[in-house]
Formats: structure tokens, C-alpha cells, sequence
């Protein structure tokens, strides 16, 4: 998975993670702690939260696991080599006076 849509999917999953975090009062890294605790055991029987604390730990662990993808990815390389990396790719690569490489070869 590339880095850029690796991070526009944790974006999007931040954005809903948000929504549930400014509902019920608490950031979702302390739901997913209480919740794996047993702490939550009082709202099992409520099926108006059920519901939603279902999806919100399946978005939760959804987004853990691209934060992982995320980690794995930049230990392989350092950040300024992916940045280099992105904006060439969005931009087209410029090669500098110094440089060797053709700019046609690069540009999208």
C-alpha cells in the first residue's frame, strides 16, 4: 500500500472515529481500553448503544491496523525520502541543474 493513500485512509477513519469520540465524551484509544476491560459491561443491554460501540471498535481496530501499516512502512524509509517521494508524484518530478536524471522520465 502507497504511504499517500495509506494516510487518506486514516483520515477518513479519524473523521468517523471523531464523530463517535465527540458523542460519548472520551477518545477512542480509551474506549477501546475500557471496552477491552470489561468497563463498558452496563451498556451490553442497551441495543441504542450496542450498536454504535460495535462499529465504533470495528472502526477503531480498523484504523490500528493501518497506524501499523503506517509505522512498518516509515521504518523501511526515512520521512524525507517519502516526501521527496510524494511530491514528485503529485507534482512531477523537476530534475535539479545537478541532477543526472531525465525529467521526462518522471513527470506523469
Amino acid at each position: 500500500m502507497e504511504l499517500k493513500s495509506l494516510i487518506q485512509d486514516m483520515s477518513r477513519l479519524e473523521a468517523e472515529l471523531r464523530r463517535f469520540e465527540e458523542k460519548f465524551g472520551v477518545k477512542s484509544a480509551e474506549f477501546y481500553r475500557a471496552i477491552n476491560n470489561g468497563e463498558l459491561e452496563e451498556f451490553d443491554a442497551l441495543d441504542e448503544y450496542r450498536m454504535e460501540f460495535i462499529e465504533w471498535l470495528a472502526l477503531y481496530k480498523s484504523w490500528l491496523s493501518l497506524n501499523e501499516k503506517y509505522r512498518q512502512l516509515i521504518n523501511r524509509q526515512p520521512v524525507a525520502v517519502q516526501i521527496k517521494t510524494t511530491l514528485a508524484r503529485s507534482a512531477g518530478y523537476q530534475a535539479s541543474p545537478h541532477s543526472s536524471a531525465r525529467s521526462d522520465v518522471y513527470s506523469a
